[in-house]
């Protein structure tokens, strides 16, 4: 075998064992030995060739009112992730589950009416929003054939509660949404309510959640996390913040810059001063003051208070990661936010707290109120229609993001199974992609990282259960694909910057004639590589 084709072998072991390529094997032993005492090393590879494929999806879509133009483009643009699923020995996707939840958990009555009031969920009054339930307004004109359990549910290459495409009845649900929720969001305590917390009448959709399959948390956002405790008194109309927008004081009370909570002036709580620092040098506060769902006696956090009136982020990273026995293989975080869409944009970025027109006009006292600025803003709608007193364009920040430093820090939690996306894309195709195409890995990773080419001679064989589960090894090598020889299976390398960014490698398993034979559940390659 030549070096070049034996690089190939070997590049198939390294691309199936290690998940996202980054060195984290999903089923793999590994034995090393000498052959000689001067000769060369020899490594042996077990790799799972048919994994098991199960994604369960959960969005959380933010359904505030500055939240249309964005949920249109993760409408036109959510074909790309499913599509980025399929496996590309074959094309089939997953077995998935989808789910979709809000931002709106309401403020327990802190609020008589309007968004953030009191509202009507069934035959009861909902004080806390839509409480993480599972969102399927119009299901039936969706193409849903049945709503409960309520989540979409494609199994074995078929869809078993819908017709037509998946991301047609998803985008058709999303858009369903509106944009009537509360401004207050609590984005990441709704994941909270809906995959975790027990008595909220919550329980029947948890079931959704299959123990070895793969979660996927996506939540789209143009504003920062506000999740509070749910007896939180830093809700409702303060005569001391009527000079500010009502949810800056989610703001400047759980982040910092330069080492300063946001809540000593400037800006202050109440805010009585602008403020501006580079967005690098800001993060979200982490002394979360005690409570009720701690499990202590809570803070009165109606007045101001010396630690952050917000939920712990780490609290709530850990109560997803609990959903899992291996967190660290099995969970994968999204985010799509105000973020800066790109490194050049993240150094000139700034995190600012100033004057803005009042959006209530009838507020002939406050002309002007404090609020967050965007920290970016779509390329195809800067500012343009500057108001002469403030500087401040309300169309272009409708389009725009304030920052997320909590939703950043969730997702920080993760580690290397986070991502960050700015929600001021112009489009949503690239972080579909993406998203898409790290999920797809999680399940079954086909990506070769250049350290394979170390090697300098492998051979490849199926090992395949017999009825006893026992491990047989089938004696034909997999050969490197040749048009002149056409003997399959065989293997070629190719280049997916979605699937196997960077100078990773795409490898491609051809099976003809046997492409639509399936693959033994269980089936392994073993490779031993010198």
């Amino acid at each position: 075998m030549s070096k070049p084709d034996a690089v190939k072998l070997c590049a198939v072991a390294a691309v199936v064992a290690f998940a996202g390529c980054e060195g984290r094997a999903t089923a793999l032993r590994i034995t090393n030995w000498d052959a000689s005492p001067d000769g060369p090393t020899t490594t042996t590879y077990f790799v799972e060739l048919n994994p098991l494929r199960q994604l369960d999806l959960v969005f959380m879509i933010d359904n505030s009112p500055s939240m249309a133009p964005k949920q249109e483009k993760l409408r036109d643009n959510f074909p790309r992730l499913i599509a980025a699923l399929k496996n590309p020995i074959n094309g089939s996707l997953p077995d998935l589950r989808v789910a979709i939840i809000d931002s709106d958990l309401g403020t327990n009555g802190a609020y008589s009416s309007g968004s953030c009031g009191p509202r009507t969920l069934g035959t009861s009054t909902s004080y806390y929003g839509d409480v993480g339930k599972f969102q399927m307004i119009g299901a039936q004109a969706c193409g849903v054939t049945f709503s409960d359990p309520p989540w979409l549910e494609y199994t074995n290459g078929q869809p078993v509660n819908f017709s037509g495409e998946i991301a047609t009845v998803f985008a058709c649900l999303a858009g369903n949404l509106g944009t009537l929720g509360c401004g207050d969001e609590h984005q990441l305590q709704a994941f909270e309510y809906a995959l975790v917390e027990k008595g909220i009448g919550n329980e029947n959709q948890q079931k959704m959640l299959r123990a070895p399959a793969n979660l996927g948390l996506v939540f789209l956002s143009d504003e920062d996390d506000c999740s509070a405790a749910p007896n939180d008194g830093m809700f409702g109309e303060k005569t001391e913040l009527r000079g500010e927008s009502a949810s800056l004081r989610c703001v400047t009370r759980s982040g910092m810059c330069d080492g300063k909570n946001l809540s000593t002036s400037p800006p202050g709580y109440p805010t009585d001063a602008a403020f501006e620092a580079p967005f690098t040098s800001c993060q979200a506060r982490t002394d979360a003051c005690p409570n009720v769902l701690d499990g202590t006696n809570g803070t009165d956090t109606s007045v101001p208070t010396k630690c952050s009136p917000l939920r712990s982020i780490q609290r709530m990273a850990d109560e997803m990661k609990a959903l899992k026995t291996k967190p660290d293989e099995q969970i994968f975080v999204v985010g799509i936010f105000g973020w800066p869409l790109d490194d050049a944009e993240m150094a000139n970025a700034t995190y600012k707290i100033a004057p803005i027109p009042n959006p209530n006009t009838a507020d002939t006292l406050h002309p002007q109120v404090y609020d967050a600025w965007p920290v970016c803003y779509d390329p195809d709608h800067q500012p343009t229609k500057i108001d002469p007193v403030t500087g401040f364009d309300t169309e272009a920040a409708g389009w725009g993001a304030t920052g997320g430093l909590r939703l950043s820090a969730f997702i920080d939690e993760f580690g290397d199974n986070g991502l960050k996306f700015s929600i001021c894309q112009p489009d949503f195709s690239d972080s579909m992609r993406l998203v898409g195409g790290g999920l797809a890995r999680k399940m079954q990773n086909l990506c070769l990282p250049e350290i394979f080419t170390q090697y300098t001679s492998c051979i490849a064989n199926y090992v395949i259960p017999d009825s006893a589960g026992n491990d047989v090894l089938d004696p034909n090598v997999i050969p490197v694909c040749d048009p002149q020889a056409s003997i399959y299976p065989c293997y070629s390398l190719g280049s997916d910057p979605t699937l196997c960014p960077g100078t990773e490698f795409l490898v491609q398993l051809d099976r003809r004639p046997a492409a639509n034979d399936p693959i033994k559940p269980g089936t392994k390659i073993e490779f031993r590589c010198q």
